[in-house]
């Protein structure tokens, strides 16, 4: 479930011209795998972002680079659910997980040690093909 708004207005802008904004708020809770234990975790999603508008792709190009805002076009008309879906993307967390997971995690294997029956070193992999010029 995704609860959110989008509200527009006018602003004054350059040179006495009003122009168009957009105002997008949105909030989710998202179930995610914690990255450290592998249970689900619910993850909260925010978003509170300004759009201005202007005419036309060429323009929104080349106002984008300069702007502390970010900048769309008008024309093609862009698809509010579209943009949603992007910032709502945009807010996953690069891992996520638990403040504190809920189970205690596994203990770490220290593969350093080796039993007797193992060979100290591998063996190498071409070996078998060196026998195979004789």
């Amino acid at each position: 479930m995704i609860a959110w708004q989008a509200r527009g207005e006018m602003r004054p802008g350059n040179g006495g011209v009003p122009g168009v904004w957009m105002h997008l708020q949105a909030s989710a809770d998202v179930p995610l795998s914690c990255q450290r234990c592998l249970a689900p975790v619910i993850t909260r999603l925010d978003v509170d972002r300004w759009f201005r508008f202007v005419a036309d792709e060429t323009m929104a190009e080349a106002e984008d680079d300069e702007s502390e805002e970010d900048v769309l076009a008008l024309e093609p008309r862009p698809d509010l659910l579209d943009l949603l879906e992007d910032e709502l993307l945009m807010a996953l967390p690069l891992v996520p997980m638990h403040e504190t997971c809920p189970a205690p995690l596994p203990a770490v294997v220290d593969d350093s040690a080796t039993s007797p029956e193992e060979p100290s070193t591998p063996p190498h992999p071409f070996a078998a093909l060196a026998r195979l010029r004789k």
